[in-house]
C-alpha cells in the first residue's frame, strides 16, 4: 500500500495530493520483485507504502532500500512464520510523522500525523488469514481498535481474503462461502467503515487462468476520513509478477481552476432580489471583447450575490427559533387576555415570516443535497455531510485513461481533456464530392 501527500500553495490556500498504495507482492526475496517495487513507487511516488505477504523473517535498512529508493524513509514490520505472511509498512518522514507502531495478529499498525495538514491518522495494514474462525477474531480485534479511535482518519488496507458479494467473485462453479461474506460485511458495518467504488478494473486477485479472479484488496476508510478528504477513490492498477495488483488511494484536493458561478434557486424568492440585481449589474463597468465583459461582470456579481446571500439568510435557525418564542409568548397571553389589534397583526406576520423561512431554508437544503431522505425531514448534519462527500467522490476525477494509458494530475488531466475535444471539433481535411461530382 503507498500514500503519497503533495502541497503546494496555489490561490493562497494549500493544495493536498495523497496517494496511497497497498500491494500483496507474494515474497520480496527475489531481486526481480524488490525491482518491480521500487520501480512502483518510483512512478507513484508515495507517502506511505504497505506491503502484504512478504515471507521474510527479517527486513533491515537494506531490504527497505532496495524497495524505496533513495529517498527519507522509516518503516515498521511484521515478521514471517518461516516462508508465510510477513508485512512492511514505509513511509515519508518528509510528509509523514510517525509516533508509534504496532503489530498483533495479522495486522500492522502506525499512528501520526500528515505534516503538511497536522491531521492525525492511523493506518492498519491487514493480511487476513484464510480460515473463517481467525477471521472472526481477527474482524472483531479490528472493530475494537477502530472503534476506540474513531474520531481519527483511519484507513484499513491490505488483503483481507474475503469478498463482500457473490459479484466480487468469479470463476468455477464452487460452493459461494456465504458464512465469510457475512462476516466481512458485519465488520465493515459494525466499524462504520466505508468501502469506496473502485476504478480501474473490477477483480484484484487473479489465479492465471483467465477464470478465477476476485476484490481481496482494497481500502475502508472511516467517516472522519472521508469528511476531510471527500475526494478519496480506489484505482486498482496493472497486474505485475505478483497475482495481486497493486491497489491505490487517491487523496484529491488540487486546484482545478475556478469554480463555475452557481446560485440558490430560493435566492430568486427572497423580496428585492431581482431589484438589486438589476441595479448591481448596471453599475458595471468593463471594457474589452464580449467574452471577456461578460466574465467579469459575472465575477463581480458572483461576488455581490455572496454579500446580499449572506444578509438576508444568515443566522436562520436563530432567528426562527427567535420567532417561535415571541409567538409564544403572544400564545401564552391570549390564553388569558384578549390580543390588541396590532398584536393580532403581529402574530399573523411572524406566521406569515417563520412559513416563509422553512420554506427557503428547505429549499437551500433540497437544492445541495437533492436527496430523497432530506425530503422527508431528516436534518442529521452528520448523514447530511456523509451523503455530501460521497458525492464529491463520485464526482471528483482522479484519473482518465487515454489510448490504453492512464493519465493522472490535474495538468495532465486538463490536458488530455482538451486535447480530446480540440481534436474531436477540428475540421478534417478530407476530400469532399462537390455539386459538378
Amino acid at each position: 500500500m503507498r500514500i503519497e501527500v503533495v502541497g503546494g500553495e496555489v490561490g493562497g490556500e494549500w493544495q493536498v495530493s495523497m496517494k496511497i498504495l497497498t500491494y500483496n507482492a507474494r515474497g520480496l526475496g527475489g531481486g526481480e520483485k524488490r525491482v518491480e517495487v521500487r520501480r512502483l513507487v518510483s512512478e507513484k511516488r508515495p507517502m506511505v507504502l504497505c506491503i502484504q505477504e512478504t515471507k521474510l523473517e527479517l527486513v533491515n535498512d537494506q531490504v527497505i532500500k532496495a524497495l524505496w529508493g533513495e529517498g527519507m524513509y522509516n518503516f515498521s514490520y511484521q515478521p514471517s512464520v518461516g516462508a508465510s505472511g510477513g508485512m512492511v509498512t514505509v513511509w515519508d518522514t518528509s510528509r509523514v510523522e510517525v509516533w508509534t507502531s504496532s503489530r498483533f495478529n495479522h495486522v500492522l499498525a502506525i499512528k501520526g500525523k500528515v505534516i503538511l495538514t497536522g491531521e492525525v491518522f492511523i493506518i492498519f495494514n491487514v493480511y487476513a488469514p484464510c480460515d473463517l474462525a481467525a477471521k472472526k477474531m481477527l474482524w472483531e480485534c479490528l472493530t475494537v481498535h477502530v472503534m476506540n479511535n474513531s474520531d481519527l482518519c483511519i484507513y484499513v488496507c491490505g488483503d483481507f481474503n474475503s469478498v463482500r458479494s457473490v459479484e466480487e467473485r468469479k470463476g468455477r462453479a464452487v460452493a459461494f462461502r456465504q458464512a465469510e461474506v457475512d462476516a466481512f460485511n458485519k465488520f465493515i458495518h459494525d466499524s462504520f467503515l466505508i468501502d469506496l467504488p473502485i476504478c480501474g478494473r473490477s477483480f484484484t486477485w487473479f489465479r492465471g487462468d483467465g477464470i478465477s479472479m476476485s476484490r481481496l484488496d482494497q481500502f475502508l476508510l472511516s467517516n472522519k476520513w472521508c469528511q476531510q478528504w471527500p475526494n478519496s477513490i480506489q484505482v486498482a492498477h496493472q497486474r505485475g509478477l505478483s497475482d495481486h495488483v497493486p491497489v491505490m488511494l487517491h487523496v484529491d484536493a488540487s486546484n482545478w481552476g475556478p469554480r463555475p458561478l452557481r446560485m440558490l434557486k430560493c435566492w430568486s424568492e427572497l423580496p428585492g432580489y431581482a431589484e438589486f440585481f438589476r441595479e448591481r449589474w448596471s453599475t458595471f463597468r468593463c471594457q474589452g471583447w464580449g467574452g471577456f465583459v461578460l466574465q467579469q461582470k459575472l465575477k463581480w456579481i458572483k461576488a455581490g450575490l455572496r454579500e446580499w446571500h449572506t444578509q438576508h439568510v444568515q443566522n436562520m435557525e436563530g432567528r426562527m427559533i427567535e420567532i417561535k418564542d415571541k409567538m409564544s409568548d403572544l400564545d401564552v397571553k391570549a390564553e388569558s387576555a384578549e390580543l390588541h389589534a396590532d398584536e393580532v397583526s403581529e402574530l399573523r406576520g411572524l406566521s406569515l415570516t417563520l412559513h416563509s423561512l422553512a420554506r427557503l431554508q428547505n429549499s437551500m437544503n433540497w437544492q445541495k443535497s437533492r436527496l430523497n431522505w432530506l425530503k422527508e425531514g431528516d436534518a442529521n448534519s452528520k448523514i447530511f455531510h456523509g451523503y455530501m462527500s460521497q458525492r464529491r467522490r463520485q464526482n471528483a476525477i482522479n484519473v482518465v485513461f487515454v489510448d490504453g494509458g492512464t493519465v493522472e494530475g490535474v495538468h495532465n488531466i486538463r490536458a488530455a481533456v482538451f486535447h480530446h475535444f480540440s481534436t474531436h471539433f477540428k475540421k478534417a481535411g478530407v476530400d469532399r464530392p462537390t455539386v459538378d461530382g
